[in-house]
């Protein structure tokens, strides 16, 4: 059976590429080293816009070597907007980008890495 594919948010990417201790960074260096870690542009672009220097955005654009990039597909968008609605109708207003992230990992059959609380909010909505 083949591993899941592991769709490693912002949040986490971050705590592996300061190298904490924290227990998601091996989480993300089991899914690379197993062949099944994955991003997409949009992560990529939230962490090039927290970088630091010349050689954190090397670093950061590198990820896309090691990690497959998700595409999303002509749809995506759109059900992130009616994900987002559907949580404000229950009085949950989140970010659409977290709802885009969400669509993005449900339409690839992926899981969602991550340390923002918000997915998991997401989640009972999927």
């Amino acid at each position: 059976m083949l591993a899941k594919l592991v769709f490693i948010d912002t949040s986490a990417w971050i705590e592996y590429l300061k190298k904490t201790a924290h227990p998601i960074t091996k989480k993300i260096e089991l899914a690379l080293f197993l062949n099944t870690a994955a991003t997409c542009q949009l992560v990529l672009a939230e962490l090039i816009q927290g970088a630091r220097s010349e050689k954190e955005t090397a670093l950061i654009i590198d990820l896309a070597s090691v990690a497959k990039v998700l595409k999303e597909s002509e749809s995506t968008w759109q059900q992130a907007g009616f994900l987002a609605n559907k949580l404000r109708k229950q009085g949950k207003t989140l970010s659409l980008i977290d709802c885009y992230l969400a669509i993005l990992a449900k339409e690839n059959k992926a899981v969602i890495l991550t340390l923002d609380k918000h997915f998991s909010i997401i989640a009972e909505f999927l």
